[in-house]
């Protein structure tokens, strides 16, 4: 009786330990690009960013938000709240699904002020996991 309980103890942890490793594996991993795609709108600056998924498993409900935005000045970087885009409003909106070894154009949650200057913004594309990077952009 007691071997055959640790022996369905033994097979359920194996079979939960594999389950992990396929999981591990079968998911979406991102990958950030090296420069942003900047479209002037009536609104301001739009920011779009083409995001890669290198995983096998399809990434669901990819979106681009904001973390920082600062602009240079003659002392040095000045935080800028730049205003939320009007059709990117909701924090549940649209998003982004991208299928394994592909990308999608996916466009940030703010849009920046059109105003001349050295800006640095720090992104944050989020689908379950988080990936940052950092870009300086020139206007």
């Amino acid at each position: 009786m007691l071997t055959r309980t640790l022996l369905i103890a033994i097979a359920l942890l194996v079979a939960g330990g594999a389950w992990r490793v396929v999981r591990w594996y079968w998911r979406p991993r991102l990958a950030l690009p090296d420069a942003l795609i900047l479209e002037r709108a009536a609104d301001g600056v739009r920011v779009f960013l083409d995001v890669r998924n290198e995983g096998a498993g399809r990434s669901r409900g990819c979106r681009a938000i904001l973390i920082r935005c600062e602009k240079r000045e003659s002392g040095g970087w000045v935080r800028v709240d730049p205003k939320r885009a009007p059709d990117r409003g909701d924090p549940n909106g649209p998003k982004a699904g991208i299928p394994s070894h592909d990308s999608a154009r996916i466009a940030l949650d703010h849009v920046l002020p059109d105003e001349p200057g050295s800006y640095r913004l720090e992104i944050a594309v989020i689908n379950g996991e988080e990936r940052r990077s950092s870009y300086v952009i020139e206007m």
